[in-house]
């Protein structure tokens, strides 16, 4: 982060109690991921460092330190607050609630076929398939629901045995669809419908462009909106203009403690299990003392201080 002139961050933090360390003299220059990787491979820069994760395809082209930071990524969705009709609606459009509903309605048409053919020609089960079938599902619903209207009896041992397993089973079938549907609001109300990455597919994300986040979301299946920088994706997250924000878990843990409590909130665990590490040109001479600080760093606690600086105990 850059205020009045400043730079602040855990990468910095470090860095500057590895140059101390070091007692090395440096100067920062600030520029985009891409002129990261260009000023480095040019020569124009010794070390440059932005929670850049270490991969296969970036080590043919620069040097990397040992990894400093275990890392992954996260997701952050728009907190909702105020009730809105059209965003509660929208609750039984969702996967998981049209899921149990279709299993209490396969159960009720199962279950009363079953009685209508059992109980049909009675006094209040029509022998003809039409109304006779309605009836049955009627009964079945109020038997379920624990209703119990009583204006359908079963009149035979096999309808009654019918209606003892309605009981005990469809008890059970409509307190399960409601417990989910409750789930359903509960999430659509506080973090939309997105519990885990697994929900991001077809789902509008943003995430900065050029890094690792967009292949890990391609994967999922997610659209991707890229950004030019980490705020560009707050602000098209707070606009609700996406669905969620996908980014490194430290960052997207800071924002959500700190400028964006009360806004948003992350969600589900973290995946795509990353690796921070800072970049040498190749061949670099620097990288193996950089490598010895950092070690000696976590062995005297000062690494661990830093780390709870930041974000605190994750």
């Amino acid at each position: 982060m850059h205020e009045n002139g400043i730079y602040t961050g855990f990468d910095i933090d470090l860095w500057e109690e590895i140059a101390r360390e070091l007692n090395l003299d440096f100067a920062y220059h600030e520029t985009s991921l891409k002129g990261l990787f260009s000023a480095v491979v040019a020569g124009k820069a010794d070390i440059a460092f932005s929670c850049i994760t270490i991969t296969d395809e970036r080590e043919k082209i620069v040097d990397f330190s040992h990894h400093y930071l275990d890392s992954g990524l996260r997701i952050m969705v728009l907190q909702r607050t105020k009730f809105s009709l059209l965003e509660s609606m929208k609750t039984f459009t969702a996967p998981i609630v049209l899921k149990s509903l279709s299993y209490i309605g396969l159960f009720i048409i199962i279950c009363g076929h079953v009685f209508w053919w059992v109980e049909k020609g009675h006094k209040y089960i029509s022998s003809q398939y039409l109304p006779g079938i309605f009836q049955a599902f009627w009964y079945v619903l109020v038997t379920m629901t624990t209703v119990g209207y009583g204006d359908i009896v079963p009149r035979n041992w096999v309808g009654r045995l019918m209606a003892f397993l309605v009981m005990l089973i469809g008890i059970g079938f409509f307190g399960w669809a409601v417990a989910q549907l409750s789930s359903a609001f509960t999430l659509r109300t506080l973090h939309s419908d997105i519990a885990d990455h697994w929900d991001l597919r077809d789902r509008v994300v943003a995430t900065v462009e050029g890094t690792t986040s967009v292949p890990a979301l391609d994967k999922l299946g997610a659209v991707v909106l890229p950004a030019k920088s980490i705020d560009a994706a707050y602000d098209l997250l707070l606009s609700d203009e996406v669905n969620a924000v996908v980014f490194d878990s430290p960052t997207i843990l800071y924002y959500a403690r700190h400028k964006g409590v009360g806004k948003v909130s992350v969600v589900g665990p973290q995946f795509d299990i990353q690796y921070y590490g800072f970049l040498f040109p190749q061949g670099s001479e620097l990288r193996e003392s950089v490598n010895r600080a950092l070690l000696k760093l976590r062995r005297n606690g000062v690494y661990d201080r830093i780390h709870t600086k930041w974000f605190g105990k994750y």
